[in-house]
């Protein structure tokens, strides 16, 4: 269902793009997300940021259900972790469940691109990639993602919709819109520092609504 996803790195060791508005996350810091669907309870997407060094770790773990009592109708899990060194991009594994079933992916720098060994993708990598793991706020300046689902390389198209009211646990904050074009439409909102905080989009005529508990402090 869904490619809440990833974008890949640049020559050898992948930098991060640079930009006015690119978050440095803190060793402990958290991005926790309540998922809705349809105004109701669909499960959690959490971001967790450790350092070590020079080393930077990113988890995403995302638990989406539908359920009645015993029965469930729907369930997806993707877990991701990302491996910064120097600011640069050098490892990337994920698991996603769907439909019931498993699936994996490995991405490592190596000379001249990204290896890749994806349920869609196995291969070399070339180009500016950041994985669609959402948090990082320069994804919104690429043309294409990197999916830590499938391995592939999705098109997009980014509308910057100016800046709009968000409500972030017991406050209310401004926050910068983009729209998505891509495999799923979806819109996302970063805050003032770049910090990812919501996220929106519809799919087989639902509302799915992605709402940060706080903000890291």
């Amino acid at each position: 269902m869904m490619r809440l996803a990833a974008l890949t790195l640049t020559a050898i060791l992948f930098a991060l793009p640079a930009s006015a508005q690119s978050w440095q996350p803190r060793d402990g810091d958290t991005l926790a997300f309540d998922v809705t669907r349809d105004g109701g309870e669909f499960g959690t997407h959490t971001v967790k940021f450790t350092r070590d060094g020079d080393t930077l770790t990113v988890k995403t773990d995302i638990a989406l259900k539908v359920a009645l009592g015993p029965i469930t109708f729907f369930e997806y899990a993707h877990d991701v972790t990302e491996r910064y060194r120097d600011g640069k991009l050098v490892w990337v594994g994920s698991r996603t469940k769907n439909e019931g079933k498993w699936k994996t992916l490995t991405a490592q720098a190596a000379e001249g691109g990204l290896n890749v060994k994806g349920d869609k993708f196995k291969g070399l990598l070339a180009g500016v990639v950041i994985p669609s793991t959402h948090w990082n706020r320069d994804e919104m300046d690429q043309p294409t993602m990197f999916s830590t689902e499938t391995g592939e390389m999705l098109p997009m198209t980014v509308k910057d919709r100016g800046t709009e009211s968000v409500k972030v646990g017991t406050q209310t904050i401004q926050a910068q819109r983009f729209d998505v074009d891509s495999d799923i439409d979806a819109s996302f909102w970063y805050d003032a520092e770049g910090r990812w905080v919501k996220t929106y989009f519809e799919t087989q005529g639902s509302k799915v609504e992605y709402r940060l508990r706080a903000l890291p402090v």
